[in-house]
């Protein structure tokens, strides 16, 4: 055999092992380096899934809902969404004026994401794309209309709004992070809000395809979002089709080494 066949067997079996133990991993495999950081956090992770992702609060006849979208967990370096929806079960119309989003420290706001849905003269409920000013400092972004959108028992008008952000790549596994909200009422003499509300987003471990995009990116297993996140193609790969992912990367293996 000859001396470039060697090489080129060997690198077969380097990557075919590499990307097994990638997949072992996915699979819940257990590695010595890993366990005793995944024991660490166990005792926070279980406190921390009882902290609520979604609170309704009341302020007047105003009912105020604010969640994190979805079961309220997200991993370091990746996105989460908050939704605050208000109505008025009953009473009075009500206008509001201005929302201001208390965000955990640290958290991004990605720019494009924050949307309205209200009610409209022309047009009724519909939703629209708005730009927020953005407070880091603060750790806010907050949303203005002078002649405020309507919130109304008739015809259940109701306002809504939504605004997402990245999540620190060293946010700690297992805390479980606060969140607030303040808002403006046309004719009420001061604004109204809670900080903290008592929303929390739970920050989890990483998944496959998370880690792989976001750790692996010089070995050409992830890519970027654009905002800081990752889209996490390469992990879906794996978990989606590993024995075609493998035989692409010994196919670039043979290439190389040709």
């Amino acid at each position: 055999m000859s001396r470039q066949s060697m090489r080129r067997g060997a690198s077969i079996v380097a990557a075919t092992a590499l990307l097994a133990g990638g997949l072992a991993l996915g699979s819940g495999t257990a590695v010595a380096a890993g366990s005793a950081d995944l024991g660490s956090v166990g005792s926070s992770d279980a406190a921390a899934e009882q902290k609520p992702h979604a609170v309704t609060k009341t302020a007047s006849n105003i009912s105020v809902t604010k969640q994190v979208v979805g079961n309220g967990k997200v991993a370091p370096g990746q996105k989460v969404t908050y939704r605050t929806t208000f109505t008025v079960p009953s009473g009075l119309d009500r206008a509001i004026t201005k929302i201001k989003d208390v965000h955990p420290a640290g958290f991004q706001y990605v720019e494009g994401s924050a949307t309205i849905n209200a009610w409209n003269l022309i047009g009724g409920q519909k939703t629209v794309n708005v730009t927020p000013e953005v407070n880091v400092e603060g750790n806010y972004i907050r949303v203005a209309n002078p002649l405020g959108w309507l919130v109304s028992s008739i015809d259940a008008k109701t306002l809504t709004f939504e605004a997402t952000y990245l999540v620190p790549s060293d946010a700690k596994v297992g805390e479980a992070l606060d969140s607030g909200l303040a808002f403006d009422v046309q004719f009420f003499q001061t604004s109204q809000g809670w900080d903290p509300m008592g929303v929390f987003a739970t920050i989890r471990t990483q998944n496959l395809g998370e880690g792989v995009a976001s750790g692996s990116a010089g070995l050409g297993l992830g890519s970027s979002d654009g905002e800081g996140g990752t889209t996490g193609s390469a992990g879906s790969s794996i978990i989606e089709n590993p024995s075609d992912f493998i035989a692409d990367i010994i196919s670039g293996v043979i290439g190389n080494g040709s």
